[in-house]
């Protein structure tokens, strides 16, 4: 696929500047006198901001998927002249402006100076920080505020003075970046004013018509000038003054952009530096299922991509990182957020694509799996959850979506991997926390492998029963569009003992490796361009549905569907109506009941579909949050959002919830793969654990249901990847449940009383005899030592033994969480 690396060069002017004299401020930025340099494809540029024409942008295009970049850019000032600002005496100078930046990969971005008398660009302080996560639509995101340090000019020579310019320095450093979008810079002498600026604004319960500043005191100013402004207007020469760190704006416009600025009044010392930021309005949201308040964290990572419980308390924290750092916000018991950085060996790869995190070696703390385009790297926790260490092979690996799940059944996590290039990646633990690495068709693992076609083109994959038969398919979204193989989105099931087969496709797949009559047309196998999709029982029928949510508006690429679940292996496209189509298109789409209304929304790319519950949906595209991690950040039993360094906290309503804490012991210690199942006076809901699902961010392995007004909750049923059933009658609303594996009850089915099983001794197939009804329930096969070997939906009466080893195994049927247990032999 292709990257587009945006440049966006926004000039409005950055603030009023007091106690120094401005020498090149933003009026004279863009004009004909800057100037762009570097080595890059002209034929890309399609603005030039040196050019008075009313645009600011440049745009880039980088190579395709595999290959390499090499774009960079400088925008130059015009010669300045320093003499004025040297001879009174005021011998330092700053640049300051505003920016939204992201190091994708290895990019630099640098302010940098002329040395005239040695004919070189020098280098003004160290490369500028990262400020924000990837995404092709970061430029609309907040700015960070930029400034330099002091460059002192008292050494420098007449022609340095005279003959003096700066620039802004871009290098992609041949990597795929997104490149960076800031205000125009203004040019300021003499050190920054002796009046320090304000700390920390930040901006709070903003309604249609009102909205909160806060800030923390610079030094030990008392009081306080502040402003509000349409975001299109010049920047403020005065303010109001108040003596409070907290200043509420009201009678203001709804749906309008504005900037709120503030700095410190500090007598002699007059102004500070005026801090601002950004917001917009709302409108009247009286009428919205649920809304959401943004409130920033001060993120250190580059990658704002997690909110799962990391020191196994069982609460969301906030996860960010980079090559050496996992910046966690643990999330407080008593609410809030302790936030701590812990120091890692060298990730060799970064999660530039996606993350996910699960307990692989059974400690008691997730671990961490980053994708990115060049390999896979482990971040192993260590036995208190303190420390992080560096796992990473040598394989070529360009990882996309990232999953742990048990992949073989052995009740030990393993790793899946999407690579866009070449056949997919696992990697399989042996029992005691060692990862080997598979590709592709692997004996013993999966003989036939999942996501095969030369070429790749694996995307957003996610884990789901689709077929109800308690164990995990998959379903691969591809990101390519057109008719070949390598556009088409696959369905895997699962047959058990590592056979699955891509029932979405009735070509190369099923020719190659037969289906034994199996019902093979599942309507997924299509040309829809996407990256993820959101599979959960949108009508709650007890079965996943899934809507693929598709990323581009190109007729060769299909347009989004959502396909209803006929319970039977098949899908029936029912997107005609259903108010999906309403949804911009993007790359992210996962499932999450916000409103806790027991409907199971859709967060899509920024809109959020509400679930009306007849499987129609109603788009809100305004003040909803973007697309990103999904879990409970508060425990108050609503949904949040983690994306960029901001928490969206859901304000709730008066609607109830259930939230389930899963503890396997004979499977793996988070319960990756179980199916959660509640019963209320109102109906069935089901969920599955899932590590991995949209296409970039780790969302919460706790379980989650809204209940809407029901009072009470009949029964949880939890089915466990090793065939373990737990049943939990009558739990308590608005609580936080924990469950371990094998504590809860164990009903029998009392109609399967009667039931036997022949031949016994058995060679190729076990008929079951009962006068009960047993189509439709599923039957789990056992061996000696308990591991789960087959399960199946029943069709009929009869099971397919043959390709079982010689020995005793047991024969378990279930249905609705009452199970009945029968011994058989097989020779």
């Amino acid at each position: 696929m292709k990257k587009t690396l945006l440049t966006t060069l926004l000039f409005t002017l950055y603030g009023f500047i007091t106690q120094a004299q401005v020498l090149n401020q933003s009026a004279n930025w863009p004009n004909e006198n800057w100037s762009l340099s570097g080595s890059y494809d002209a034929a890309f540029v399609y603005e030039d901001p040196t050019v008075l024409n009313g645009s600011s942008s440049f745009s880039f295009n980088d190579d395709e998927a595999g290959g390499t970049s090499d774009n960079n850019v400088a925008a130059e000032s015009p010669t300045i002249d320093l003499s004025t600002a040297f001879n009174a005496n005021e011998t330092e100078i700053i640049v300051v402006f505003q920016y939204v930046y992201n190091i994708y990969q290895t990019e630099t971005f640098r302010l940098q100076y002329w040395d005239a008398d040695n004919n070189q660009w020098l280098n003004w302080g160290e490369a500028i920080e990262d400020s924000t996560a990837a995404g092709s639509d970061f430029c609309t995101r907040p700015r960070t505020d930029f400034t330099s340090d002091p460059l002192s000019i008292a050494q420098f020579s007449g022609n340095q003075l005279q003959n003096f310019k700066y620039r802004l320095d871009y290098n992609d450093n041949t990597s795929y970046g997104w490149g960076f979008c800031m205000d125009a810079p203004t040019l300021i002498s003499n050190a920054p004013p002796a009046c320090p600026s304000i700390l920390n604004l930040t901006v709070s319960n903003v309604s249609d018509n009102s909205a909160q500043a806060n800030w923390d005191i610079g030094d030990s100013e008392t009081s306080w000038e502040v402003a509000i402004i349409l975001a299109s207007a010049n920047p403020p020469s005065s303010g109001t003054i108040t003596n409070n760190t907290a200043y509420t704006f009201s009678n203001l416009t709804q749906e309008t952009n504005y900037l709120i600025y503030v700095r410190a009044v500090c007598g002699a010392d007059g102004f500070s530096l005026w801090e601002s930021i950004s917001l917009t309005t709302g409108t009247d949201l009286s009428g919205y299922p649920v809304t959401f308040t943004a409130n920033p964290l001060s993120t250190t990572g580059s990658y704002d991509i997690a909110l799962v419980d990391l020191n196994g308390d069982f609460l969301d924290d906030a996860v960010s990182v980079s090559d050496t750092n996992i910046n966690v916000h643990y999330q407080l018991a008593t609410g809030g957020f302790n936030s701590v950085n812990i120091t890692t060996t060298q990730a060799d790869n970064l999660p530039t694509w996606s993350l996910a995190a699960g307990d692989f070696d059974n400690n008691g703390y997730n671990d961490l799996v980053y994708g990115s385009t060049s390999g896979v790297t482990f971040m192993k926790a260590n036995e208190t959850g303190t420390g992080y260490t560096e796992i990473s092979g040598t394989e070529d690996i360009f990882s996309q979506r990232t999953n742990f799940v048990d992949i073989n059944n052995d009740g030990n996590l393993d790793a899946f991997v999407c690579h866009d290039v070449q056949a997919n990646v696992y990697y399989i633990n042996d029992g005691t926390g060692n990862l080997t690495y598979y590709q592709g068709r692997s004996e013993g693992v999966v003989p036939n492998g999942l996501g095969l076609i030369p070429g790749g083109g694996n995307y957003g994959t996610v884990w789901i029963d689709y077929d109800n038969d308690r164990d995990m398919d998959m379903f691969i979204a591809k990101c390519r569009g057109g008719s070949t193989p390598i556009n088409t989105n696959e369905l895997w099931r699962n047959d058990g003992n590592g056979i699955f087969v891509n029932v979405a496709d009735t070509g190369w797949y099923n020719d190659n490796y037969p289906i034994d009559g199996h019902n093979n047309t599942s309507n997924l196998g299509d040309i829809v361009q996407t990256w993820s999709s959101a599979w959960a029982d949108f009508d709650n029928d007890g079965d996943m549905d899934v809507y693929v949510g598709a990323s581009s508006s190109s007729p060769t690429n299909g347009t989004s569907k959502l396909m209803r679940n006929n319970g039977d292996g098949t899908f029936t496209d029912v997107t005609a109506g259903s108010g999906v189509l309403d949804a911009q298109l993007g790359v992210e789409n996962a499932p999450a009941d916000f409103d806790n209304d027991g409907y199971v929304d859709i967060i899509s790319n920024g809109d959020v579909l509400f679930n009306n519950g007849d499987f129609t949906f109603t788009n809100y595209a305004s003040n909803m949050p973007p697309s990103g991690a999904i879990g409970d950040a508060n425990n108050d039993g609503f949904l949040d959002i983690f994306r960029s360094g901001t928490i969206y906290l859901n304000n709730t309503n008066s609607n109830n919830w259930l939230k389930i804490n899963t503890i396997g012991t004979d499977s793996n210690i988070n319960g990756i793969g179980a199916r959660v199942e509640i019963l209320t006076p109102s109906g069935i809901q089901i969920r599955e654990v899932r590590s991995g699902e949209g296409f970039e961010f780790m969302s919460s392995l706790n379980t989650h249901f809204g209940i809407g007004a029901d009072t009470t909750i009949n029964n949880i049923t939890i089915y466990w990847p090793s065939g373990v059933v737990d049943y939990i009658p009558n739990p308590a609303i608005n609580s936080t449940i924990n469950i371990i594996e094998g504590t809860a009850l164990n009903v029998e089915d009392e109609t399967l009383g009667d039931v036997s099983i022949y031949p016994n001794p058995v060679k190729e197939e076990l008929t079951i005899k009962t006068s009960a009804n047993v189509i439709n329930k599923i039957a789990t096969v056992f061996d000696i030592n308990g591991k789960r070997i087959l399960s199946m939906k029943l069709k009929s009466n009869k099971i397919d033994v043959s390709k079982l080893t010689s020995g005793v195994y047991f024969l378990r049927l279930e249905s609705e969480g009452k199970t009945m247990k029968r011994k058989f032999i097989k020779q």
